[in-house]
Order: C-alpha cells, then structure tokens, then sequence
C-alpha cells in the first residue's frame, strides 16, 4: 500500500499481482477539503524507456503517421496531450508503449458502470506517461466527423470534505521479443479479463431468411441490362428509397448476394433464387468484363456508357474474383453450366499477374486500361488469396508464385509498421479493413503450402484484427438511442482511424478467426468470432422494428453505430447498406455446423 496527499486530497494505492506480468491497480481519493477537479484525479504510470511505438487500439497507431486525412496525430496538439474517452478505446482507456527491451499497457475497468474515464499518453524527456484520467474529459478538442472537430469536453467534478473516489485499473507489462508484438498480452489480457457469454438476437435460420428477404424484395433492382442488389436504403422523408448504385464487392456485395442465392436454391429449392443469383452473375459476366481482364467494380458505369472518373480497385476486384470461382461451383451444383464465371475471375488473377511489380507490389486501383492509379496500402493484398485460389483450381504455378510473393510484401507493412492501410474506401487511412484479406491470405497459403510461416503471419493479422474489437459493455445515457434498442458495444469492431463508429464489418472474417482456432487449439479465436456474431445481429429488423421514428424494412440494419462522440453522438447512422446481410448470408453458407451461432 503506497499513499500521498496534497493540499485537497489523500491517495492510497493497492497493487496486486494477478499473474506474471499482469497488475491490479486501485488508487482511492479521499478529499481533505471542498474539492473541485481543476487539478482533475489521475493515475499515472511512467516508462522509464525511450518509446519506439505506440497503440491505443482503434484510435492511434503510433501517432497515425499514414494518410491524407485529418484524424488525430501524433501524441499531442500544439503541445497539450491528446485525451481520449474510455468509450471512443477498443479497451476502456488503453494505452499502450514500447522500448527496446520491456512494454507497458495501461487500461481502465469497466465493473462499475458509472466510472467515466479518459486516457492519454505524454512523452517526457527520458520516459512515456500511461495516465488514466477521472472524471471523463476529451481534448485538446474532441473528433467528432471525418476530419472535424468539435471543442474541448470537461466534465467537472466535486468532492466533499472526506468523500471517496476509488479508481481501478490493470498494468501489463511484457518483455518486447519482436519489435510491434508484445501488444498482443495486453489484448489477451484484456479478453480473459472482460469476456461474456453473449447470445445472438436471433437464430441462424431466422437470421438467414430476415437477409434474403431484404436482398430480394428491399434491395432488388432492374435497371436496363442490370438485375441485382442496389447499395443500401436511405429515407426520404416519407420513406426507404433505393439509392441507386450497383456495386460488386465491398459496400454493395452484389456478387456474394448472387452465392447466397445460388446456395438458397440448393437448400430450399427456390427457383426464384435461382433466377436473381445467376441474373445478378450474368450482368457482369454479359456486360461488365473488359478484354485486358478488369471488370466495372461498379455497374453504374456500364449503364452511363462512360468511364470518365471511373476506378477499379483491388479491394472490389479481389472480392469478386473469390466469389465468381465459387459461383462456377455452385451454379455446376445447381445444375447450370457457367465456365465465363470462372474465366471472368481467372482474368482478373491475369491482370493482377500482369501487373505485379518485381517487389511482390499489386497495387490499389486502376483505369479501365490498366493504368495504375495507386500503387499504395495494404488494399493490395485483396488480390492475393484469389491467386491462391486460381492456383489450386488449374495448378499453374505463376499463381502461387504471386500470391506468396504478393503477401511478402504487405505482411511486411503489418510486422514492420504496427498497422495496415488503405481498404476502407471512402477513407485513405490506417484501418481494419485491410488486414482482412492478410488473414485470409495467410491461411489459405498455409493450408496450400504446409508452411508455418504463414499461419503465424495470419495469427499476427489476427490480433491486429483484434485490436479493433471491444473489449467492453458501455452503458449510454438513457435517452440516446443506443440505450433505447439496447445495443452492446461488446464484440463490435470500429472502422479506421479516420472514422470512429462501430460496425459489423468484422463478418467478413467470423469464418476465418474459428478456422484459426480450429488450427492453433486457441479457444480466444473461436470466443471472439462468436461475439463479432453476437454483435452483428443488433439492430436487424424483423419488419417491425422502428429505429428514430421510422419503422425498419424486413432484414436491413445500420451500417453504422455511434459509440463515442461522433456525428450524432450514441446513436445510430440511419444508413441500411446492402453488406451486413450479405456478409451474414456468406459466414453461414460457408458454416456447416449452424448451432454454433445460437
């Protein structure tokens, strides 16, 4: 037991081991006088190293250093520190820093609901200050938008004469065996220390039928040569309305919904799915390929009959690559014969074959000729486990050959930087989404290969992933409408650095973080794919959902949930986007076992 005081108050501070390398912390404040928190309440923790990295998941990665936004950087503004709500953290108010030699993570505890709390860091001249911060304050200016910001938040505090205040808090401290690593304990501890047991809002069966129905009847589109799924819903007022715009992969997932209609054809016999699953196909096969083996990511420019501004990206291409060889599969199953399935995704494996550069480096996007536009971010990587897929189907070696190279190289930016770039399109920024085809890719090249190598790269994607999950349940004020429909923060994944919201994106890699499990015995993979699930299933209207007033078509959801202070602070986006119920649709046609989701 340490203490001290000060003119205004007394502090104890109780330190418990709770295992090698991971501390209790709990310092309580007793007032000696009124006191009012212009000197606030902290705890402070000082590394006496010189820092060669730094994380607080989901909000900095070492200072943000990659892209063009106006996110916050570096550790302070105009020198005052950066100070972030326990809510805006991927764990309550982490911080996270590394030497040479040892690594210290800081973060707070969630147990008492009523605890709000704030994290920063600050370098000093030959050491790096972990401080948790009570009560809750955000600064030197709060993000609130993309690129905006909104004045300080103070919350102000009052003690009475020998009133209490106890602060908790858990200290790791790990050795740094590989530069960028040891982050990895604080992560894991901070799973066993706050993982639940959390049910899905409903069943898979129910699940898979409330997708289709907002597939097929909400987001269903003709449009000239187009049959398929539009982008997402907005209301006008009045009501939903269509916002029409036809996308192949990321946010409109036309070619994963086309899978998922095939595969509702072989499950229940529906003619009509298998109608709309080979139509949506058979646009972009019949309409959307070029000779030089790009197809239009985005139908919209096969209706314009223009290419001006247009751009094809690694992350829409790599995407329907993987779903155009499983749509050759399936439509065999099916009983219908489509060999241009398969070819339209071995062109765009030629292209990327063509187009890789002796560094392993594919790129991010193109014209319609094939002139690169951006060679740069992780995005790239997108290309890589069709490769892998393309050489296990027709055994020619140039393909393994580039994809293995190509995942040399953007595994490199995760092990050497700390983070990956780029995938999230409608930002240019360090983020989640580009680390999902490393996770992938590694996976598949170590089942393809047998080497070890890979799996361990995969498992690095994995927690860097991971970095991105929440680790704990916020409780919202009762008038937000996070609060009103219930929503649980626990198991969500934000977005990017450049945008603060949660979503269910992490879909996309259920099914791959239980196949690491399945491999590596490690039941934290299985645990955290299973609240992703959880997760994701908030807020999926059974039709008579109503969300801010308006009632809520059969099977949409928010893309987005306001978990800090961001646009609408603790509510929701009011924006129904096509790749939720796709992404849930793809984890359960590819899941045999479905009682693993109830």
């Amino acid at each position: 037991m340490l203490s001290s005081q000060s003119d205004d108050v007394i502090y104890e501070d109780h330190v418990e081991t709770i295992k090698d390398g991971l501390f209790l912390w709990k310092r309580t404040f007793t007032a000696t006088k009124d006191y009012r928190a212009n000197y606030r309440l902290t705890m402070d923790f000082a590394a006496h190293y010189e820092m060669q990295y730094f994380m607080i998941p989901s909000v900095s990665y070492n200072g943000n250093p990659w892209g063009n936004g106006d996110e916050p950087r570096g550790l302070a503004l105009k020198g005052e520190p950066w100070t972030f709500a326990w809510h805006r953290t991927a764990i309550a108010g982490a911080t996270y820093t590394e030497g040479h030699s040892w690594s210290v993570a800081l973060f707070g505890s969630t147990d008492d609901h009523h605890q709000r709390f704030s994290c920063s860091l600050e370098r000093e001249e030959d050491r790096v200050v972990h401080r948790l911060i009570w009560p809750e304050e955000e600064g030197p200016l709060v993000y609130h938008d993309r690129d905006s910001y909104d004045k300080a938040l103070l919350t102000e505090l009052f003690l009475k004469p020998g009133e209490q205040r106890t602060m908790t808090a858990y200290l790791v401290v790990a050795p740094v065996e590989q530069p960028k690593i040891a982050w990895h304990k604080m992560l894991e501890e901070a799973w066993t220390l706050n993982r639940k047991l959390t049910r899905p809002k409903f069943d898979p069966e129910r699940i898979w039928k409330l997708s289709l129905t907002f597939a097929q009847q909400s987001l269903w589109a003709y449009e000239e040569s187009f049959e398929g799924c539009c982008i997402g819903l907005m209301h006008n007022g009045v009501g939903w309305e269509q916002i029409r715009h036809y996308e192949i992969g990321w946010c409109g997932q036309n070619a994963s919904y086309a899978n998922s209609f095939l595969f509702d054809y072989l499950k229940s016999g529906d003619e009509e799915s298998l109608r709309k699953g080979l139509a949506v196909l058979d646009s972009w096969t019949g309409h959307a390929r070029m000779k030089n083996g790009l197809i239009h990511c985005h139908y919209d420019y096969v209706l314009f009959k223009s290419s001006e501004n247009e751009v094809q990206d690694a992350c829409n291409l790599g995407t329907a690559a993987m779903n155009f060889m499983e749509a050759e599969n399936l439509a065999s199953k099916c009983g219908v014969d489509r060999p241009e399935y398969l070819e339209t995704a071995l062109g765009i494996c030629d292209f990327a074959v063509r187009k890789q550069a002796v560094n392993g480096q594919i790129g991010k996007s193109w014209t319609n000729d094939g002139v690169m536009i951006d060679p740069n971010g992780t995005v790239g990587c997108f290309l890589i486990p069709p490769l892998v897929m393309a050489y296990r189907l027709t055994k020619q070696r140039k393909y393994l050959e580039a994809a293995e190279k190509g995942y040399h190289y953007y595994v490199s930016e995760l092990a050497e930087k700390g983070y990956t770039t780029g995938g999230a399109l409608d930002t240019y920024c360090i983020d989640k989404e580009s680390a999902i085809p490393l996770l992938k890719a590694g996976l598949l090249l170590y089942e393809t290969t047998g080497n070890s190598q890979y799996l361990e790269w995969a498992e690095l994607a994995a927690w860097y992933l991971a970095s991105w999950q929440w680790h704990h349940t916020v409780h919202y004020p009762e008038n937000s409408e996070l609060a009103r429909i219930g929503y649980d923060t626990f198991g969500g994944t934000a977005v990017s650095t450049q945008h603060h919201h949660l979503d269910p994106y992490a879909l996309a890699f259920v099914e791959n973080w239980i196949r690491l499990s399945d491999i590596t015995g490690k039941l934290i993979w299985r645990e955290r794919a299973l609240a992703v699930w959880s997760n994701a299933t908030q807020g999926i209207s059974d039709g008579k959902l109503i969300i801010m007033g308006k009632e809520r078509p059969v099977g949409s959801q928010d893309e987005g949930f306001y978990h800090t202070r961001w646009k609408n602070t603790f509510h929701v986006s009011e924006w129904l986007v096509a790749w939720p119920s796709a992404f849930r649709l793809e984890v359960l046609r590819r899941t045999e076992d479905w009682s693993i989701f109830k």
